[in-house]
């Protein structure tokens, strides 16, 4: 990477002249038994964004395809796949499904994989969206109220895409940091 400037910053309009001109998108999944949460990042690598939710398909190639397209749909050059382990440091029945996962899509996608330690995601997604909807309950409070008519268990369904959307965010947002405090320790 060319050196930056001290005129450069991350919010730099012209960010090839600041060292990042060949940045690429990073796109991260939480994998589990009934949905993936898929998050991506933004080209300089930087910010982590919640992206979608995929539902994993009994035909694994719809689930293969649909990550295909997602990955060509951002242009994604890397993927961070969430791995729980233990909090003793181990990795368990859960952990090797997600491994097994990403073997056999290994085989689909042209783009390495990385995985990285997913420990507590989804209780930090689980945090970020009730932070989100307390301060949106406040503002629909102000405004009079919401509508009433939609169905309890709609909202539970839209309440658990969010999270595992918000949780591959939280995965990919920790792997960018952790990135990003590497590339400061070799420029001192």
């Amino acid at each position: 990477m060319a050196p930056v400037s001290l005129e450069c910053n991350r919010h730099s309009a012209r960010l090839h002249e600041c060292g990042y001109e060949y940045m690429t998108r990073l796109m991260a999944l939480d994998v589990g038994e009934v949905r993936i949460g898929v998050a991506v990042s933004d080209s300089t690598r930087f910010l982590a964004s919640p992206y979608t939710t995929l539902y994993v398909s009994r035909d694994e190639a719809q689930t293969w395809t649909a990550l295909q397209q997602l990955i060509n749909e951002v242009e994604a050059e890397g993927l961070v796949i969430g791995l729980p382990i233990s909090l003793d440091g181990q990795i368990h029945a859960q952990g090797e499904r997600v491994v097994a996962f990403a073997e056999r899509l290994k085989q689909h996608i042209s783009i390495p994989i990385t995985f990285w330690d997913e420990r507590l995601s989804t209780v930090e997604a689980q945090r970020l969206l009730a932070e989100r909807n307390q301060h949106t309950k406040g503002k629909r409070a102000r405004r009079g109220g919401h509508q009433r008519h939609q169905r309890i268990h709609t909202k539970r369904r839209q309440k658990g895409q969010e999270i595992d959307a918000i949780a591959a965010a939280v995965i990919l947002q920790e792997y960018l940091d952790a990135l990003g405090s590497k590339t400061e320790e070799t420029k001192t």
